[in-house]
């Protein structure tokens, strides 16, 4: 009864609970986890593993539009879910969300014009995005998840972060920063590559300049933000 299959990593969890397409449970696992850490903190260490889970199945082909739909949707709401409930937990006590090391105020000097957080290629990747942009809110940037080109067309972008999850070529990275580059020249574009694929100490060596984990990316942009304050001055 008691049975020998080891126990289920909370990445696992996560992800049985996105394969659903019901949120709940997962949820309440990250509620469970902000007793204690931070949501950067749950990304990093819960979401994002979820996710490269996903990755690695999508690779052998094994997720279907439905089941990648159901992810995307888990991911939305668990990312609303957390604000709006570090929100209440705020209200509730009467301190400022960011005295709860949850929320980080907004830091006038990164306001201006926002950092677009794009996709890089399919629908893993557009949670990628998701995650990157309210971990940068939470730095204090004016980030923002963009799937439209208007914006980036007219000029308002600062910086330009495109996130890839799945698996991507060199060839394709290439083209990416080529196409923004030449679209808005004086925006920075930082790639973030996060996939599994990524892990490797070969592929590190060969991209150090490309983040390979939420804390490198926020460093990454917080670094190219502060090199084009001083610029301005």
């Amino acid at each position: 009864m008691l049975g020998d299959r080891p126990a289920l990593t909370p990445q696992q969890t996560a992800y049985q609970r996105m394969l659903t397409g019901d949120p709940l449970d997962a949820i309440e696992q990250a509620r469970s986890f902000l007793k204690e850490g931070t949501a950067v903190a749950y990304y990093e260490e819960i979401l994002l593993g979820a996710l490269r889970l996903a990755e690695a199945d999508a690779a052998q082909g094994r997720l279907d539009d439905v089941r990648l739909e159901n992810i995307h949707q888990t991911v939305s709401e668990i990312i609303e879910d957390i604000a709006s409930h570090e929100t209440g937990e705020a209200r509730a006590s009467g301190e400022p969300p960011a005295r709860k090391a949850k929320i980080v105020n907004i830091d006038a000097r990164k306001l201006g014009k926002p950092v677009f957080c794009i996709s890089g290629l399919g629908r893993l990747d557009d949670c990628a995005a998701l995650i990157v942009a309210d971990a940068l809110k939470r730095e204090g940037f004016n980030a923002r998840v963009s799937g439209a080109n208007t914006e980036i067309d007219a000029g308002n972008a600062n910086m330009i972060c495109v996130c890839f999850l799945e698996e991507v070529s060199e060839a394709r990275l290439s083209f990416t920063v080529r196409k923004f580059a030449r679209r808005i020249p004086s925006a920075t574009i930082v790639v973030c590559r996060l996939g599994n694929q990524f892990e490797a100490e070969e592929q590190q060596s060969r991209d150090e300049d490309a983040p390979h984990s939420l804390a490198a990316v926020i460093a990454a942009v917080a670094k190219s933000a502060s090199v084009k304050t001083r610029r301005e001055q």
